[in-house]
């Protein structure tokens, strides 16, 4: 069965410089650094409470890993999840029609791994985990929410419960944006669905330039948002002044992706 989202990884090109940000500004721990030869990768996992952060830097020319980076830059490039037996997991998403690309695992830096293609899943690189005895775990809740985007919500939403087994719990309409926020949860963690609202061109103009996949983001639940901008601009980080969010009850602020190595921070502070 899927456990929670392990990691989302991000591609960069220097991983010791992508870590002066998620390390010494975020004071994420890492819980492995290791180069994979075999796939031309140096791979670096950072804890955020049940989940973590995987930075991506090439080590070898013409991997793709490396031809990712130079077409597309430092961005997000799959996102991971967790299950306590792979294979079967495997097996049962090739039974609903999920296109595979390794019908078998293989050794990756989260334990044994294995990747379902793209084109079954929105345009999002999915891969699954089985961690070995011994890797970071953790209940805290660590992201508040990914996002990834869909032209038919629908779909989409049948697309993610074969993948995760979980159903769309909610549905927000941001009519300012032209966008409709289904959530799905995954542990702690929710996954959001970005489409369309039927009335709005706003967000299907955004689509179509930028096709379907997820969004470099990663969103995380802080308890006291005036004083984490407040720190990371003593860094030296620029952040906007925070503003009511899209979901309810929320305030954001968000450090630029270009900022952080391809994935956007936001922060987010909920009154309850």
């Amino acid at each position: 069965m899927i456990e929670k989202i392990h990691h989302v990884g991000v591609v960069v090109k220097d991983a010791d410089k992508a870590l002066e940000f998620f390390h010494d500004a975020m004071g994420l721990t890492v819980t492995a650094d290791k180069t994979i030869d075999e796939q031309g990768v140096r791979g670096v996992l950072l804890a955020v409470g049940e989940n973590e952060i995987e930075l991506l830097q090439p080590t070898q020319l013409d991997t793709g890993v490396s031809r990712y980076l130079e077409s597309k830059g430092e961005t997000i490039h799959h996102i991971c999840f967790q299950t306590n037996d792979i294979v079967s997991e495997l097996a049962r998403l090739e039974s609903m029609d999920i296109e595979l690309i390794d019908k078998s695992p293989r050794e990756g830096l989260a334990g044994e791994i294995a990747f379902a293609h793209p084109k079954s899943a929105n345009g999002v690189l999915v891969e699954l985990a089985q961690v070995p005895p011994g890797a970071h775990a953790s209940n805290e809740k660590g992201f508040d929410h990914l996002a990834l985007t869909a032209k038919d919500v629908e779909q989409a939403k049948m697309i993610w419960e074969k993948i995760t087994l979980k159903k769309a719990t909610n549905d927000i309409p941001v009519e300012d944006r032209g966008m409709l926020i289904t959530q799905v949860p995954v542990s702690q963690c929710v996954l959001e669905i970005l489409s369309p609202l039927p009335a709005s061109n706003i967000f299907t103009d955004r689509l179509d330039a930028e096709g379907e996949g997820m969004v470099s983001m990663v969103a995380i639940e802080v308890d006291d948002i005036e004083k984490e901008i407040q720190r990371f601009r003593e860094l030296g980080y620029k952040l906007p002044d925070a503003i009511m969010g899209p979901l309810p009850n929320s305030v954001v602020t968000t450090i630029s992706a270009e900022q952080c190595y391809g994935l956007a921070i936001q922060l987010i502070e909920f009154s309850h």
